[in-house]
């Protein structure tokens, strides 16, 4: 008898829980099976020209005997290639060169 009541009672007890609405849940972390991927921003690409003038605006917006080491390493440029994009930013009014060899770059940055 004891046996019948406790089965009455274990039925009962899943009926209201299944009646209210907060049945067994089941087990995981509930998110969805197939997730929405979350676009991941990428960094904006730099061109040479545009990580050369960076450079040489947070080195003193001039390029200089002095600080020519830096500069090419913070452009990630060689010597090389900062003959060639001289002439190319003179050209386009983003930088112009003095008499002593120093490139200052003509920017909002840099007046």
């Amino acid at each position: 008898m004891i046996a019948r009541i406790a089965s009455a009672v274990a039925v009962l007890s899943l009926a209201a829980c299944a009646s209210s609405g907060t049945g067994i849940r089941p087990l995981g972390n509930n998110l969805p099976a197939n997730p929405v991927p979350v676009a991941t921003p990428q960094p904006a690409v730099l061109t040479a020209k545009e990580r050369l003038v960076g450079a040489i605006e947070s080195n003193g917006c001039a390029l200089t005997a002095d600080n020519v080491g830096a500069v090419l390493t913070q452009a990630t440029i060689s010597r090389e290639e900062l003959v060639q994009l001289t002439p190319q930013l003179q050209a386009e009014g983003r930088v112009e060169t003095s008499g002593d060899g120093a490139i200052r770059v003509t920017s909002d940055r840099c007046i």
